[in-house]
């Protein structure tokens, strides 16, 4: 059922997180959303919750880097949508994050951007 789908927001940034939030909640007002400071908060979360659809997820953050912890949320949940929002551009950032089929998601961040994760979209503009 719709509304019982999830949505992780992992971001070290206050107002990333209030920022993708707000994106997820207008495109799609029926998600539940949880929120994360670090890697290890979100650990504890996905403990709570029996299913994850949907994870933005930082890669600079302290302790856990964003690419860790997809490749841990992907193992837990292999059909959750994730993206990893970064400014490193890097080929071997984007390889590894094609190789675990975890979405890359260049910052800024767009309502565009976070509206075409959800829906799905090939290529995020």
């Amino acid at each position: 059922m719709a509304g019982d789908e999830t949505f992780l927001i992992v971001d070290d940034a206050r107002l990333a997180r209030k920022m993708v939030r707000s994106y997820v909640t207008r495109a799609r007002p029926e998600l539940t959303i949880f929120e994360a400071a670090e890697g290890e908060e979100a650990l504890k979360i996905l403990l709570e919750i029996p299913t994850l659809h949907f994870a933005t997820i930082d890669y600079n953050m302290p302790g856990m880097n964003g690419i860790e912890l997809a490749a841990i949320v992907k193992e837990r949940y292999p059909t959750a949508r994730i993206a990893l929002l970064t400014a490193n551009v890097q080929a071997a950032l984007r390889k590894r994050a094609a190789t675990l089929g975890v979405d890359f998601i260049d910052k800024p961040i767009t309502e565009g951007k976070i509206c075409a994760f959800i829906a799905g979209v090939g290529q995020i503009p």
